[in-house]
């Protein structure tokens, strides 16, 4: 009986898969044609991901009310390529572009930067200079780039100025395509900054970061015969970090270059970070870029969600008010071991990290061997 009803089944059977391999045939011929075809794209057609990061820059406006900030004309010191349409596009970022200036001291080379070399610096070692106001023949022989600057060591109004003075034309003289400036207690997330910055024209006046207030600062600029005048403008902290774009720097050189950013500083009475501002906003106009991906101690990073980590351009730790103030993010270091939890961070974002990979694996072996102590616990009680 079984057999009869498959004996009458079997031609039903076998039109079917034939008719579904007959469709299946006509399907793949038809795409391969399609391929082949007129869907091929033309050698000057642009293609943009869906994924594409919006520029944050085209809804800045700047201080004298325009929101246009497309360059005037492209840069063409082989940062840009011709499309074979006849069109110049720029070429695409890469971390080597960026300039990273590093701010330290003597006296934080051990208690600071040694943290930034095992971790972030690593994966920047090459475009990343550290400017400090002591040598240091350690540094100097694993091959960093160090430049030892004649600014005093103290945290004076002078003194910060003049290392940026030191940064600025640092980057100046490179053929970077960005600057970008950190304290030795941020931790830079390369990957973000990368993204961040290639979301900007990469001809245009960009200068992004995070300010420390919630309104533009005032300052009282020194004119001639002793008169003031207030000014206000935005500034990003240096705490959290700052980016400038090179068509931007360029154009701060009057008030920038050399001896000129100290003398600026001076004239406003303000330190190295405000004078950024002040240049930027009131020298030439360009309003700066609001960005909540800098992080400095002088805020709430308790509010840094976990999951949002890879997103961070920049991180810090410190004390505030009497207590540290770091990330809270759990990983194979305790507090006591990780209090900036910059080893933690760096651990989640390259987990194959030699060192990271270790104390990871060690973890994992003694949640283990917790696990198999209290399994013959449980045996011992049963």
């Amino acid at each position: 009986m079984h057999k009869r009803w498959i004996l009458r089944r079997l031609p039903v059977l076998i039109l079917t898969l034939f008719i579904i391999l007959s469709v299946d045939f006509q399907l793949r011929t038809s795409g391969i044609a399609k391929l082949n075809g007129s869907h091929h794209p033309s050698p000057g057609a642009h293609h943009r991901s869906v994924q594409e990061a919006p520029s944050p820059a085209k809804d800045a406006p700047n201080s004298a009310g325009s929101t246009d900030i497309t360059p005037e004309r492209p840069r063409l010191s082989g940062t840009n390529r011709t499309s074979p349409g006849g069109h110049v596009a720029p070429k695409k970022l890469t971390l080597e572009d960026i300039f990273i200036a590093v701010k330290t001291t003597g006296r934080f080379h051990k208690a600071r930067l040694a943290l930034l070399l095992e971790t972030w610096i690593s994966k920047t070692k090459a475009h990343t200079f550290i400017f400090t106001d002591e040598e240091d023949q350690e540094l100097r022989s694993e091959g960093y780039n160090m430049v030892v600057t004649d600014c005093q060591s103290d945290h004076s109004q002078q003194a910060l100025s003049c290392k940026m003075s030191a940064e600025y034309d640092g980057f100046m003289a490179s053929d970077k395509r960005w600057f970008c400036h950190v304290d030795d207690d941020n931790y830079v997330n390369p990957d973000a900054l990368l993204s961040l910055l290639s979301a900007f024209p990469q001809d245009g006046d960009i200068y992004v970061g995070k300010p420390s207030l919630d309104k533009p600062i005032t300052a009282h600029e020194l004119l001639e015969g002793n008169a003031t005048r207030e000014v206000h403008f935005w500034f990003a902290t240096g705490g959290a970090g700052f980016c400038l774009s090179r068509r931007l720097a360029e154009k701060m050189a009057p008030w920038a270059s050399g001896l000129r950013f100290e003398q600026t500083s001076a004239a406003i009475r303000l330190p190295d970070d405000c004078t950024v501002g002040f240049i930027v906003e009131k020298r030439l106009g360009v309003a700066m870029v609001h960005c909540p991906l800098f992080h400095s101690h002088l805020e709430n990073l308790l509010l840094i969600s976990h999951s949002s980590i890879p997103q961070q351009v920049t991180l810090s730790y410190g004390m505030f008010e009497n207590k540290m103030n770091s990330i809270e993010v759990k990983g194979s270091f305790s507090k006591e071991e990780d209090p900036s939890r910059f080893k933690t961070v760096h651990c989640i974002l390259y987990p194959l990290t030699s060192w990271a990979f270790t104390v990871h694996l060690k973890s994992l072996l003694v949640d283990e061997s917790v696990v198999v102590h209290n399994k013959m616990q449980l045996q011992a009680c049963s």
